[in-house]
């Protein structure tokens, strides 16, 4: 009897509520994946396609290995920025990222990177308090002046950025790093984490947190026109690091 009843109530309420559920999951899975992104589809370029821009390329970090070298995702987005950079479409570099400890830090691995790649570091800004990209966007805006940008990160990520750039008032296009070539697996732990930060993001902005800012710091508009917009170093003099 208490078996045939048990099942008489997983046929019942249950199998409503359960039913609800799964149309409330593919809802949200559709927003996520499908309606989320569409909100900035129009502003994101292939490298090739986007036009010249008198404007930074913001590179949001993604996490930096034990030999302080960036992962192998950051180099993909590093790598893109820096084409960006020698086609003359953005006029200089801000890398953003955590550097909550002393023996972590996102923004000095990417300078490095790009200074060894032959970039010249008088076009290079570190932001060292880009913990979250909401904190990275707004700080952008309000440490470092600007209001124009190319943001560079990777391609599940880049829809979230613009969102964000986009409620903060911020004139944003975007570039994607390819992530494709990754192991399905390491794909899916990437698109996961997205689809909690996409809500996430929603909340960011509804009840915005609390964000390390500071006095306005100096960046290459401020001197530009005495910067040649093109400077590229030799390899051989960038081998010495800051």
């Amino acid at each position: 009897m208490r078996f045939s009843a048990f099942h008489v109530l997983l046929g019942g309420p249950w199998r409503r509520v359960g039913t609800a559920l799964l149309f409330v999951l593919i809802g949200d899975l559709l927003w996520a994946f499908v309606k989320f992104p569409s909100y900035e589809n129009s502003r994101i370029f292939a490298e090739a396609d986007l036009r010249p821009l008198q404007a930074p390329v913001l590179i949001l970090g993604a996490g930096v290995l034990p030999d302080r070298e960036p992962t192998q995702v950051l180099q993909g987005r590093l790598q893109v920025a820096l084409n960006l950079y020698r086609s003359g479409k953005v006029t200089w570099f801000l890398v953003s990222g955590d550097n909550r400890s002393p023996n972590y830090n996102e923004p000095q691995a990417m300078r490095r990177w790009l200074l060894r790649h032959g970039v010249a570091p008088t076009v290079i800004v570190n932001d060292y308090a880009g913990r979250r990209t909401y904190d990275s966007l707004k700080r952008i805006k309000m440490v470092f002046g600007v209001h124009k940008l190319v943001v560079v990160t990777s391609d599940f990520h880049l829809p979230r950025a613009l969102f964000v750039a986009q409620r903060l008032g911020l004139d944003a296009w975007g570039v994607a790093a390819d992530t494709g070539f990754r192991p399905w697996s390491t794909r899916l732990g990437f698109w996961t984490r997205e689809y909690v930060a996409r809500h996430k993001a929603v909340l960011d902005v509804w009840f915005p947190p609390d964000t390390l800012l500071g006095p306005r710091e100096p960046t290459p508009d401020d001197w530009l026109p005495q910067v040649p917009k093109m400077t590229v170093l030799k390899e051989s003099i960038c081998e010495t690091q800051p």
